[in-house]
């Protein structure tokens, strides 16, 4: 089993201290809702959040957006063998059925981050799709129990993908966030960094790369029930 991380995802809902600024109360109004209820979104509210905190990398669901949708469609999770999670800033993990589908379009999928930021679960029935957690980085790799790999450009060249695709399993970890180094302290948990470029890469992209080299490597012959 192949375990993807989105590692310190910048998912968050709007922060109480901006909560009352204009950008963030007029964008909520459009949509008859709290400003607490909507999630962070540099695009809408980046008047708003001078002075926040790491401002410079905060509210970017798209690249949880991006990541998910290539995750979710990948040939890999529909065999059965990818478990997909979001660990966000805030330290909320989220862990996705392989059957679920999201939506295409963007403001719809903020939508159903909101509501599952705010019950912790998303489903029909007894059904779950998706549902939450507090939990840190360190805490999730440690309970997925399988050797964790890193990807970073800062990261070891010399290696293969296929080495990481032993029948033991892996923890592939892929920063959520548009820039700078983890929050979470990855010292706090074995690991390899690796790769995948030397140049700088979006998340997106890593993820892309990551998934192409499992729909070459594993065999794909059997469905999953």
């Amino acid at each position: 089993m192949v375990n993807l991380i989105i590692a310190d995802a910048e998912l968050e809902l709007v922060p109480e201290e901006i909560a009352r600024r204009p950008a963030v109360r007029i964008s909520a109004g459009r949509r008859n809702r709290k400003a607490e209820e909507c999630l962070l979104d540099s695009s809408m509210h980046h008047s708003a959040m001078k002075g926040l905190k790491d401002a410079e990398r905060r509210g970017r669901p798209d690249i949880v957006h991006f990541c998910l949708l290539l995750a979710l469609d990948s040939s890999i999770n529909s065999s059965g063998k990818l478990k997909t999670f979001v660990h966000t800033r805030n330290d909320t993990v989220i862990e996705f059925d392989r059957t679920t589908r999201l939506p295409r379009n963007y403001g719809r999928f903020t939508g159903l981050m909101e509501g599952l930021l705010l019950s912790g679960r998303i489903g029909t029935g007894d059904r779950t799709l998706a549902s939450t957690r507090e939990m840190s980085l360190p805490v999730l790799v440690s309970e997925l129990g399988v050797p964790a790999f890193i990807f970073s450009r800062g990261g070891a060249h010399d290696h293969k993908l296929s080495d990481l695709s032993s029948d033991d399993g892996a923890t592939l970890i892929v920063g959520g966030f548009p820039h700078g180094d983890f929050n979470s302290d990855t010292s706090k948990f074995r690991h390899e960094t690796l790769s995948l470029s030397g140049e700088r890469l979006m998340a997106w992209t890593a993820v892309s790369l990551i998934l192409s080299h499992y729909h070459t490597y594993l065999p794909f012959r059997e469905t999953a029930i």
